[in-house]
């Protein structure tokens, strides 16, 4: 078998940063690690075969739970992006998937895997109620939240840096002229929405732009159109900042509706940067999030609970980039008004 040394000279790296891999440390960068463990595999060298009593105990599957909101896991843009790299992470490191969907009505709130006891670990996606998040604190697994609800959890978790971009694109829009910004989310309740709304009212503020909250408007993942077609009937507002990609697309289409252009009339700013949105008609310009990061890192922080049976909780943050794209332009190009 190659040996670690090996490794190293194949990779061009010291041979601390192939174990650094190997273990799962989080302190080396994806492209690397993955180029580690890609020539490792290659070599017939497997990092996470421990020769020790813990991980022969181990069954080798990992239960990923994904919260139905309102859309299936298959139709929801940003989910299954995570997922995929979850599944990718997974295969490397010799686990296998489990995959179940649970809904905010569910009448049986732990899965069929954790009652019978059949996976090693444990990853959320989403947003759960109350009564499954109570179920699951009985049992006795390292768990792992991806993009939690309520971020007091007393689980590790990773959490996107929400406040940070949603400043980002409010000031991204400030600096383009705007000063009539409108806010279309989703229920505030959800924590990243919640943070990125803080995130939209520190832009606003240290601007010095007074906030109005008749251009605030929150309610459903997909309730962008109703919302939006709403607000533009209403009050004059020169941009909107829409707290996630889908909803943006929804007001794409209310903006269209009501006669307007994008972004000659209305400017539009997004985020998580979901694959429809540089396809769009315009460009979204949006806060991209990475969201197979986030899968990698779910992933590599429950195995180094499972193979070191260490579980302090730990919160990773992953952090945001703004992607500017054809949905802004400076408000004094003039704008339709509707009839």
């Amino acid at each position: 078998m190659i040996r670690i040394k090996e490794i190293a000279k194949l990779a061009n790296v010291a041979p601390s940063t192939v174990s650094k891999a190997l273990n799962n440390r989080l302190d080396i960068s994806e492209t690397t690690r993955r180029d580690i463990i890609r020539i490792a595999r290659q070599h017939h060298y497997y990092p996470l075969k421990s020769h020790g009593t813990h991980k022969s105990k181990t069954k080798e599957n990992i239960g990923i739970i994904f919260s139905r909101e309102e859309n299936s896991l298959s139709t929801n843009p940003f989910y299954s992006c995570v997922l995929e790299s979850i599944e990718r992470e997974l295969n490397i490191n010799n686990y296998n998937l489990v995959l179940t969907t649970v809904g905010n009505n569910s009448r049986f709130f732990l899965p069929k895997m954790v009652h019978e006891n059949n996976v090693d670990g444990i990853i959320l996606l989403g947003a759960f109620c109350n009564k499954l998040f109570a179920g699951l604190k009985k049992v006795k697994l390292p768990i792992v939240f991806v993009d939690p609800q309520n971020s007091n959890v007393s689980y590790s978790k990773i959490i996107i840096e929400n406040d940070q971009g949603a400043y980002l694109a409010t000031k991204y829009l400030i600096d383009a002229g705007h000063r009539r910004i409108a806010f279309i989310s989703g229920d505030l309740s959800r924590n990243s929405f919640k943070q990125r709304y803080d995130g939209y009212l520190k832009a606003l503020q240290n601007h010095r732009i007074d906030i109005d909250q008749k251009i605030i408007c929150c309610g459903g993942l997909e309730d962008g159109y109703a919302l939006a077609h709403k607000l533009l009937q209403s009050e004059k507002v020169t941009a909107i900042f829409v707290a996630n990609d889908i909803n943006a697309m929804h007001v794409y289409r209310a903006v269209f509706d009501l006669g307007l252009r994008i972004p000659q009339d209305i400017s539009v700013v997004g985020f998580d940067d979901i694959a429809m949105a540089r396809y769009a008609i315009p460009p979204l310009t949006t806060i991209h999030v990475y969201k197979d990061v986030m899968g990698s890192f779910a992933v590599r922080t429950l195995l180094k609970y499972i193979q070191d049976g260490i579980e302090v909780p730990v919160t990773t943050i992953i952090p945001v980039k703004l992607i500017e794209r054809e949905s802004v332009m400076n408000p004094k190009a003039g704008r339709v008004e509707i009839q």
